[in-house]
C-alpha cells in the first residue's frame, strides 16, 4: 500500500514539478544559443539584445520558482492531503498514519533531490564550452577516482558514503520537522497556520539548544582532534559524519513521533 500512495503522489506533485524543471532546461538552452561558448557574454546582436536579456530574466525567475514551488508543493500537500479537505478522503483508506506520512515523506525528498539535480544541470548547460571540452574528461576522473583508493583505501569511499547519508537523513529531518510543526499547529481550534509557524520556531529552538549544549560539551575534544588532525587520516572525516548522521536521525525520529501521534490520535481536521 505504501507503494500506491507514493505512485498517486508522484503523480499528484509531478503534474505540477516537471513542466517547470522542463522550462528551466529550456530556458538554459536558449540562453546558451545567446551565450554561444562563452558563459560571461552575451550575445546582444539580435533586437538590441533585448531577446537575450528577457531570455536570462525568465531563466533566473524559473531557477528561483523551481525551489520556491518545490517546497511549497511539499508543505501543500502534507497540509492540505491529510490536514486539509482531503484529510477526509486519505483517512478513511485502510493505511496506518505513518505510512500516509512517510509516502509523502520519500517523494518530497525525492522531489527536493531532482530540483537540485535539475538546477546544477542547468547551469552546466550554461557552462558547456565546447572549445575547452577534454577528450580525456571521463579518464581523468575514473583516474582522480581510483587515486581515492589508493591514499585512503576504502575508508575514502566510506567517507563519501556516510557524507550522502547524512545529507540525506539532514534533507528528511529538515522536512518531517514541518511536518511536525504543521501538525501541533492543527491542535489550536484557531489561528493554525500561525500556530504552526510558532511550532516551528519552539522545535527549531530547542533543537538549537541541544545542538549548541553538545557543542559545548564536547569542544575540548573537538579542538584536540583538529590540533592533531593529519590530511593522511581520515578518522576525523567518519567522526563528523557519523556524529552528525546519529544526532539528525535522532532528530527525525522524534518529529516523525509527534507528526505519528497527532495523525493518529489528535486529528483536527479543517
Amino acid at each position: 500500500m505504501l507503494g500506491k500512495l507514493m505512485k498517486y503522489e508522484t503523480k499528484a506533485t509531478g503534474r505540477t514539478l516537471l513542466p517547470l524543471y522542463a522550462a528551466l532546461l529550456i530556458f538554459a538552452l536558449i540562453n546558451k544559443i545567446f551565450m554561444n561558448n562563452d558563459f560571461s557574454v552575451i550575445n546582444t546582436d539580435t533586437l538590441g539584445g533585448i531577446p537575450a536579456f528577457l531570455s536570462v530574466f525568465a531563466y533566473g525567475c524559473t531557477m528561483a520558482a523551481v525551489f520556491i514551488v518545490t517546497f511549497f508543493i511539499i508543505v501543500q500537500r502534507f497540509y492540505k492531503n491529510i490536514l486539509g479537505d482531503e484529510g477526509y478522503l486519505m483517512n478513511t483508506l485502510p493505511v496506518a498514519p505513518w505510512q500516509n506520512i512517510f509516502s509523502k515523506l520519500l517523494i518530497a525528498v525525492m522531489w527536493t533531490i531532482v530540483s537540485g539535480i535539475v538546477a546544477i544541470l542547468s547551469v552546466l548547460i550554461l557552462a558547456f564550452n565546447s572549445n575547452a571540452l577534454n577528450p580525456n574528461f571521463f579518464n581523468d576522473f575514473c583516474t582522480a577516482f581510483s587515486s581515492i583508493y589508493q591514499y585512503w583505501g576504502i575508508s575514502g569511499y566510506m567517507v563519501g558514503l556516510e557524507f550522502i547519508i547524512a545529507a540525506l537523513i539532514q534533507m528528511a529531518m529538515g522536512i518531517i520537522m514541518i511536518y511536525a510543526s504543521i501538525s501541533i499547529g492543527h491542535l489550536f481550534n484557531k489561528r493554525k497556520i500561525l500556530s504552526s509557524f510558532g511550532a516551528f520556531i519552539v522545535l527549531n529552538l530547542i533543537m538549537n539548544t541541544i545542538l549548541s549544549t553538545l557543542a559545548i560539551t564536547f569542544s575540548d575534544k573537538v579542538s584536540n582532534s583538529m590540533i592533531s588532525w593529519n590530511i593522511s587520516s581520515i578518522n576525523q572525516f567518519h567522526g563528523v559524519f557519523i556524529s552528525a548522521i546519529a544526532i539528525n536521525s535522532i532528530f527525525f525520529i522524534c518529529y516523525f513521533l509527534i507528526t505519528n501521534y497527532i495523525i493518529k490520535n489528535k486529528l483536527n481536521l479543517e
